[in-house]
């Protein structure tokens, strides 16, 4: 039984292992990464689509848009011909 060998095995096992839990945290990080980034857009879209709904009927025509058009912009169908 050679003790060098058996050692470099356990060594072994133990990068193999310390390699997955690595890519699985890297793997996991950038998962959250997107999630972030995702919330944040979907904040930022909600905060303008409440500013839409607080401007008047006015306010709205001035800019070229209507009420109706509000849905649209949300569901990003909206298409000024």
């Amino acid at each position: 039984m050679n003790l060098s060998k058996d050692t470099y095995l356990i060594s072994g096992d133990q990068q193999k292992l310390a390699w997955d839990v690595s890519a699985w945290l890297s793997s996991i990080r950038g998962r959250l990464h997107r999630a972030g980034v995702y919330w944040a857009g979907r904040r930022i879209r909600a905060r303008e689509m409440r500013e839409l709904h607080r401007f008047s009927d006015r306010e709205l025509w001035d800019v070229g848009l209507s009420r109706s058009d509000i849905l649209s912009i949300e569901q990003g169908t909206f298409r000024r011909d």
